[in-house]
């Protein structure tokens, strides 16, 4: 593969907002101060989990919000503790705080997060040390404001000596426009002056931009993967199943085209969630199949294909999205064992037509390409064009093939012609009469042998079939 450009840690445009200036903030603080509800709320989406739990947020996640027609872009951060305590102790805390650093130090200014109800802490003294290191101007935010007497708490808060404060809450939306107006103030007074020059432009120009997400069961190494793809550590990775909670996105810019990936919690069975929280960034990562135009499927071969493997492929199937298969962690079986392991993984996957499969091990950086190219072929795919004639044409062939069966009533089944719905999923619409009475085994025929005639192998079909009405039917009626 060339030398590819991992977009969000340098640039946060989208291909039509070429050299608008955006600026950077991060918010940091202690767990359970309001920093995910502050980000979902910004963002206007639920991409970061909220909960009571502490270190439920772990990756930096990424968002865009305007004040006054102006982009920033927002990072939520884990929860910072006492790090000095932790090393050598618990891996997965010490990779979010490596987290949140990085996004500190990519950032143009840090936005505080305290929590007036707790009041001043030992633990919030460590970590404005810390922010401060950063050299970075920084914003205090005072939030869970509703929760108590303005005049208790909140007055500790000076005593951090930072000048620029806010205090709101985020759960009652109260202080918001105050916080917004100061925000915009400390930009206007801060950065158009001093900082403007070390705020960044997006100078590439993307074409096309393809949004792909990865799903698969716990811990069958789908941020592995993408990590590997994006040639860096952006995705916390631990054997520990369940590390990723979030909807985590990051940016790959190659060949003039971006590719946005989408890193989802795995996927259990119902009756293996343990928690509320694991339900909830589950439910997550079912959702998000719709908001993305490529689905890869995770699996570890070591493992092999299992019954949650199944029902994974049968909701994106469902979904109508384009999808294809990864066989992860191939490095683990053996020579002598391979041929027979692809035999057993075709025989588990016989239900589908044509599905591409690809071998690779992530944690060596094995057939990247082979996945990129895929994406490609598929993206492609799904934004061909047909016209009515062609596809009537091939309706017709079908039919010769295999005639349509009689109606349960006796009646007899026509198809007449067929016209192209929609793009990406691809989307056929075929008329006739009778069309209530089509068996299930036909209309899956029908879908099959379209995929066939127009080659799209790797791209599933929506087949609606609408009944053509007699114009003078009621006519006949009324004699």
């Amino acid at each position: 593969m060339e030398t590819v450009i991992s977009g969000i840690q340098k640039i946060y445009l989208f291909k039509k907002e070429i050299n608008i200036m955006i600026l950077k903030i991060t918010l940091v603080g202690r767990s359970n101060v309001g920093k995910s509800s502050i980000f979902n709320f910004l963002t206007q989406n639920n991409s970061s989990l909220v909960s009571s739990t502490k270190q439920t947020t772990r990756d930096r996640n990424y968002g865009f919000f305007f004040i006054k027609n102006h982009k920033f872009c927002v990072i939520d951060t884990a929860g910072i503790e006492y790090i000095e305590k932790l090393e050598g102790k618990e891996s997965l805390q010490i990779d979010s705080y490596k987290q949140t650093r990085i996004a500190m130090y990519e950032s143009n200014f840090l936005i505080f997060v305290v929590d007036a109800y707790t009041g001043v802490t030992h633990l919030d003294f460590f970590i404005l040390k810390k922010i401060r290191k950063t050299n970075k101007p920084i914003f205090l935010l005072i939030n869970k404001i509703d929760k108590i007497n303005l005049n208790s708490h909140v007055v500790d808060f000076y005593n951090f000596g930072i000048e620029k404060i806010c205090k709101i809450s985020i759960l009652h939306r109260s202080g918001i426009s105050d916080f917004f107006e100061k925000i915009w103030i400390f930009y206007k007074e801060i950065f158009e002056k001093k900082y403007n020059k070390d705020i960044f432009y997006n100078s590439f120009k993307s074409e096309i931009c393809i949004n792909v997400c990865f799903l698969g069961k716990p811990n069958s190494g789908k941020s592995t993967l993408i990590n590997s793809l994006l040639n860096k550590n952006r995705m916390i990775t631990s054997p520990i199943p369940g590390t990723t909670r979030d909807i985590i996105k990051d940016s790959l810019y190659y060949k003039n085209i971006e590719y946005i990936f989408t890193d989802t919690a795995g996927i259990k069975k119902r009756n293996k969630r343990s928690t509320f929280l694991e339900h909830i960034s589950e439910k997550n990562s079912i959702n998000i199949i719709q908001r993305n135009q490529v689905v890869v499927i995770v699996i570890d071969a070591f493992v092999g294909v299992c019954a949650q493997d199944l029902s994974i492929i049968h909701t994106t199937i469902k979904s109508g999205k384009s999808f294809f298969i990864v066989l992860n962690k191939w490095d683990l079986i053996s020579l002598t064992k391979k041929t027979k392991i692809k035999n057993f993984i075709k025989n588990r996957l016989r239900f589908i037509k044509n599905i591409t499969v690809i071998y690779m091990t992530a944690l060596y950086k094995t057939g990247m390409s082979k996945i990129i190219n895929q994406i490609n072929i598929i993206y492609k795919e799904s934004l061909k064009t047909f016209s009515t004639s062609y596809l009537t044409n091939i309706l017709n062939q079908a039919i010769l093939q295999h005639p349509l069966p009689s109606g349960v009533t006796g009646k007899v089944i026509r198809l007449k012609y067929a016209h192209l719905g929609q793009k990406n999923p691809i989307f056929i619409i075929i008329h006739g009469t009778q069309i209530q009475h089509i068996p299930l085994t036909y209309k899956k025929y029908l879908m099959h042998f379209f995929q066939k005639e127009l080659q799209i192998q790797n791209t599933p079909i929506k087949l609606f079939f609408k009944n053509n009405i007699n114009p003078y039917i009621h006519k006949k009626n009324r004699k």
